[in-house]
């Protein structure tokens, strides 16, 4: 039974009106507001920063912005429509912003400016915008003399959050010594992110520096702050470049365990990015790749990197929309567990461990589903 192309749209990325990188953008923002019911912190006019909408009817005018977020959020995720989509349901959310500085807040703003850019089509504006936000936030704090002081962090930490590992380290050191390490730490970081963002050869340092600065805030905090964590997170993806060839995986064309791990992958591959090649074609020679090598794991070979194993494979699902969206409910959800789980499976610590998992499964391969394989020195049934 065929799906319905509408049910398919939110999981395809190419081919439509906007960059593939824009179109993530702005469907995991429409997810986020659709996931934390976001609309429901909008209230009527007060102390609007234009007065005149502090003369429209304030219960209809909360209820039509409500609607308005919702059904553009959806439109995001469900339509063809995206430069109107978004550039509606950003405009909803900016003009609920405008309307009430008991709403206002600086992590909504920027939300409703990266939907509103991103209708542009253009994928340096969000860029320059991601750059223009870490450079306000660095500069307002390099003005600030509670930041130069360290009493910020220090008051902040120890008698709001009462963290457990603030006020056990900060002790340790003479008077505001940590809360100034933390302070000048912050504004170092966020100016330099503002200039490395700038600079496309610099790209992978700065969404580096700037996903790990941001999920060490929420660990640290436990707090996503409304929407900023992420949108912030989110935004990142305009520094990624999207492959202008498909990816070519090249696997086992002998083993059913593989063919059905195949099928499950492309069931989710919806832009056909991935080209699948049997290493029994000889393909690998390309690469220098013997028959023997090819035949203890998979290999992903894009932009002139090839790899191979665990590391292939997780090269593999972040360019599947699902895997977003997936992460993306799981932070919702459960913010710390969820975010140490991304930088686990992201980072290079999870490799000795998925290595061997990888490796395992591979030798085994033939128990698994279809048992029919062509693996070297199968061991008898």
């Amino acid at each position: 039974m065929a799906i319905p192309a509408a049910l398919t749209r939110p999981f395809r990325l190419t081919g439509l009106e906007l960059p593939p990188q824009t179109v993530l953008i702005c469907r995991l923002l429409a997810l986020t507001l659709l996931l934390t019911w976001h609309v429901q912190h909008f209230q009527t006019p007060f102390l609007s920063f234009l007065p005149f909408l502090e003369e429209l009817p304030g219960v209809p005018f909360q209820r039509t912005l409500q609607a308005t977020v919702v059904l553009g959020s959806l439109a995001i995720l469900f339509s063809t429509r995206l430069r109107l989509a978004a550039f509606v349901t950003g405009g909803a959310l900016l003009l609920a912003v405008v309307s009430s500085r008991a709403y206002y807040g600086n992590n909504k703003a920027f939300t409703a400016l990266l939907l509103l850019l991103a209708a542009a089509g253009d994928v340096r504006l969000l860029r320059w915008q991601v750059a223009i936000l870490y450079f306000g936030a660095g500069l307002n704090k390099a003005f600030d003399p509670d930041w130069h002081s360290g009493q910020f962090f220090h008051h902040w930490a120890g008698t709001r959050l009462e963290n457990p590992l603030y006020l056990w380290a900060a002790p340790l050191l003479p008077p505001l010594v940590l809360g100034k390490i933390f302070c000048w730490g912050t504004i170092v970081v966020e100016l330099a992110l503002a200039i490395l963002m700038l600079f496309r050869r610099f790209a992978w340092p700065a969404i580096w520096i700037s996903a790990l600065f941001q999920c060490g805030l929420l660990l640290f905090t436990g707090q996503t702050f409304t929407l900023f964590f992420f949108a912030s997170q989110i935004a990142l993806f305009a520094f990624v470049e999207w492959p202008q060839e498909r990816i070519t995986v090249i696997w086992d064309g002998e083993c059913g365990f593989c063919a059905q791990t195949k099928d499950r992958i492309n069931r989710f591959d919806w832009d056909g990015i991935f080209h699948w090649v049997p290493q029994q074609t000889n393909i690998g020679e390309r690469w220098g790749l013997t028959r023997e090598t090819l035949a203890n794991a998979m290999y992903t070979v894009s932009g002139g990197y090839v790899r191979h194993g665990y590391a292939a494979f997780r090269a593999m699902i972040v360019w599947l929309p699902v895997f977003w969206y997936a992460a993306l409910a799981a932070v919702v959800l459960a913010p710390r567990p969820a975010v140490v789980a991304l930088l686990l499976l992201l980072t290079p610590l999870s490799n000795p461990v998925g290595e061997a998992i990888y490796r395992w499964v591979a030798r085994n391969r033939h128990r698994f589903g279809d048992q029919s394989c062509a693996l070297p020195n199968r061991p008898p049934s």
